[in-house]
C-alpha cells in the first residue's frame, strides 16, 4: 500500500533520470540541449553488453518484485498485531512517525537537501497524512480486524476502479473501452472473492461490515491518490511522503491521546512489529521501488507492483496460515487482471 500514488513516484523517476544531450527532459532541469554530432555513430553492442542489459533489467525487476512484498507485509504485520492484542493506534502513530524520522535524516544528513518546501505546501502535505492517509489506514486496518488479511489485499486493489470513475466525474472524461472492461473485470472478480448472502458457491463468507470497511477503505485511497496527485510532484516524492508520514502520526497520535488509547510499554514483540512496519514495510518498499524503477522504467515499475496483492496472500498463507478457497482465488485474478489493464499504456 503506497504512501504515494504510482504516477508520483514514476514523476519523481524521471526528475532523477540522468539528463542526455538532446533530451527532452532538458529543459526539466534547466539545461539546454548540448549540440550533437552531424554524423551519430551508434554504439557498438556486443553480446556481452546486450546480456549485461538484460541481466540489469531482472534486476530492476527483482528490486520491484521485493517493493512489492515489502508494501505487502504491512497488512499482514497489522493482522498479527491485532491478533496479539496490541494497540494499533500506537504501533501506526511510531510506525508513520518513525519513518518520518528516518526520512528526514536521509534527506537533510545525506542527500543534504531543504527539509522545508514552503508553508503552503508544507501544511497541504501535512493535512494529506492526517486526513488523507490516516483515514484510509484507519479504515483498512479496521476491516482486517474482521477480514483475513488476503481476502483484505485483494479487495483493496478494486482503488483504481475508483480512480477511474473519480477521474471521470472531476475531469468529464468518460472512461475508454478498456477502462471499462476492467472495470468489469474488477467487480466481477469481488464478487466472486465475496460471497452474496444466499448464495453458495463453495467458499467462505466474508464479513459484510469488514468487506464494506475495506472497500471505503479503496474509495477513501482513491480520492487521496486524485488530491495528493496534484500535490507531491513539485517538492519530490521522497520529500512529500516524509511530510505525509509525520501528519500521519500526528494524527493517530493525537487521537490515541484524547481516547485514551496510546500505550508506549511495548512487549518485544510489538517492537518487532514496529521495526519491520518502519523498515521493511515503507523505507525497503520505497527504496526498492525507486531503485528498480531506474533500471526497468516506470511502466514496467507500475505492472511488477500489482504483484502486491499476490505477495500478500503468500505471506498470510505463511504467517498466518489463511487459505483462500478455489473460487476466491480466481476472483482474485480478475481483480488483478483488470487492474493491469488499467497500469497498461494507451498505445
Amino acid at each position: 500500500m503506497h504512501i504515494l500514488p504510482r504516477t508520483a513516484l514514476a514523476a519523481q523517476f524521471w526528475l532523477w533520470c540522468p539528463t542526455k544531450p538532446g533530451s527532452i527532459l532538458a529543459p526539466m532541469t534547466g539545461k539546454q540541449p548540448l549540440p550533437q554530432p552531424t554524423t551519430p555513430v551508434p554504439p557498438l553492442e556486443t553480446p556481452e553488453s546486450s546480456h549485461e542489459g538484460h541481466a540489469s533489467r531482472w534486476v530492476g525487476a527483482l528490486l520491484c518484485s521485493l517493493s512489492a512484498a515489502g508494501f505487502a507485509s504491512l497488512t499482514v504485520l497489522g493482522k498479527i498485531a491485532l491478533n496479539s492484542g496490541l494497540s494499533l493506534v500506537t504501533i501506526l502513530a511510531l510506525r508513520f512517525g518513525g519513518a518520518a524520522l528516518l526520512l528526514f535524516a536521509y534527506l537533510g544528513l545525506v542527500r543534504r537537501q531543504s527539509l522545508y518546501p514552503g508553508k503552503r505546501l508544507a501544511l497541504m502535505l501535512f493535512a494529506l497524512g492526517a486526513l488523507g492517509y490516516a483515514g484510509q489506514s484507519t479504515l483498512y486496518f479496521a476491516s482486517l480486524d474482521r477480514n483475513p488479511a488476503s481476502l483484505n489485499g485483494i479487495l483493496l486493489y478494486v482503488y483504481p476502479v475508483f480512480v477511474a470513475l473519480i477521474g471521470w466525474l472531476v475531469n468529464r472524461t468518460p472512461p475508454t473501452g478498456r477502462e471499462w472492461g476492467a472495470m468489469a473485470l474488477a467487480l466481477f472478480g469481488v464478487l466472486l472473492t465475496v460471497q452474496r448472502p444466499g448464495v453458495d458457491l463453495g467458499f467462505t463468507h466474508a464479513d459484510p461490515i469488514g468487506v464494506l470497511l475495506v472497500l471505503g477503505s479503496a474509495l477513501w485511497y482513491s480520492v487521496y491518490i486524485v488530491t495528493s496527485d496534484r500535490v507531491v510532484h513539485r517538492p519530490g516524492a521522497w520529500l512529500s511522503t516524509a511530510w505525509i508520514s509525520l501528519g500521519a502520526s500526528f494524527s493517530f497520535a493525537l487521537f490515541g491521546g484524547i481516547a485514551g488509547l496510546l500505550n508506549f510499554n511495548l512487549s518485544p514483540q510489538a517492537i518487532w512489529i514496529l521495526v519491520a512496519m518502519v523498515f521493511v514495510s515503507t523505507i525497503l518498499a520505497l527504496g526498492t521501488f525507486f531503485a528498480g524503477m531506474r533500471i526497468v522504467g516506470p511502466t514496467a515499475a507500475s505492472l511488477l507492483s500489482t504483484l502486491e496483492p499476490v505477495f500478500t496472500v503468500l505471506l498470510a498463507m505463511l504467517a498466518l496460515s489463511e487459505r483462500l478457497a478455489s473460487m476466491q482465488i480466481l476472483g482474485g485474478l480478475f481483480v488483478l487482471a483488470a487492474v493491469i489493464l488499467l497500469t497498461l499504456p494507451e498505445k
